[in-house]
Formats: structure tokens, sequence, C-alpha cells
């Protein structure tokens, strides 16, 4: 199901990846692996207040993206460990939700972001034409988890801000 609501502000704790990290495929499942094997899950889990959830955010700019890997905390938690935080604003956004049972990260990136933007269209969703020219270039992958510590369901997130100038940059010689 995917609809227009109003998202919470939130802290993403995790460490970022560039694109030249990605895989052969365009995904970052090698940088997934690793963190899934290492001790960051633990660390995240054992400072979370809210909801645990393993989650990837990507923010773009026109010209290139980050790749984040972590979980979302709510807002104010204190940076802990060697992890990097970044702030999400309360926004307007398109959010589709469904029940999952694992984290999916095999896929390549654009591959994600296809996915969810077929969901945001069957659902006639009115959605930034250019994600990374708005206000808000934020798209958010959340795998939520049970009190078990199982995968329980996935939010796919878009962000909606305002347009931005979609001039292209002058420089000056």
């Amino acid at each position: 199901m995917a609809e227009i609501k109003n998202v919470d502000a939130m802290r993403m704790i995790g460490y970022p990846y560039l694109p030249t990290m990605m895989d052969g495929n365009g995904s970052f499942y090698s940088a997934w692996e690793e963190f899934m094997h290492s001790d960051a899950p633990a660390q995240l889990d054992a400072h979370q207040t809210g909801q645990k959830n393993r989650t990837a955010l990507i923010v773009f700019s026109p010209y290139s993206f980050v790749y984040y890997i972590g979980s979302l905390f709510p807002v104010g938690t204190e940076k802990f460990g060697d992890f990097v935080t970044f702030d999400l604003p309360d926004s307007k956004a398109a959010v589709h939700t469904e029940t999952a049972d694992t984290v999916i990260y095999q896929i390549g990136v654009n591959q994600g972001i296809e996915r969810l933007m077929k969901q945001f269209e069957k659902s006639e969703l009115k959605i930034p034409e250019h994600l990374a020219m708005t206000s808000k270039p934020y798209l958010v992958d959340s795998w939520r988890m049970d009190e078990q510590d199982k995968i329980c369901d996935y939010a796919g997130i878009m962000y909606i801000g305002e347009e931005q100038d979609s001039q292209p940059d002058e420089y000056d010689d």
C-alpha cells in the first residue's frame, strides 16, 4: 500500500558509502554483508529507544548520491561509536509499506528505486519528477523488526520537497 502522509523527523545512524563503492551489479551488497556480519547491528540495537530496524538512506544531489546503511532513531539520539548521523526532517512523503521477512539488499540501487516508483505510480501518487532537484532529496528503505528481532515489515519513503532550480551550475573561468 502506498500513500502520501506526514513522517516525523528521524535520525539515521550508520555508515556512509559513495557510488564508487557499489558492486558490479550496482548494489551495495558487499557493504551490507560486511555491516550485517559485524558488531554494528548489535551496537545500533543496544542504543535503540524506538523500534529496531535496518535501514538504507539515499541522499541525492543533482550529480551523485550518498548511500547510508544503519538504523533510524528518534531525533536527538546521541552519536555513539564510529557511526555517522544524518537528521531527516519531518515532512510530507510518499510511503509504501508491505510485510517482509528479510532485508533485501542484493538488488541494485536503481532496481530498488524503480520497484518503489512502480508502487507509487500504481497508487497514482504525485511525487517529484527529479528527487535530486528538490529541497528534500531523501529516499529511505527501512525494514522494521518485531519483539523477537525478526524482520516484520518494509517501508519505502520518498520525501516530498519543493522543486529547486533545475538550471545547470555555471562556473566562471
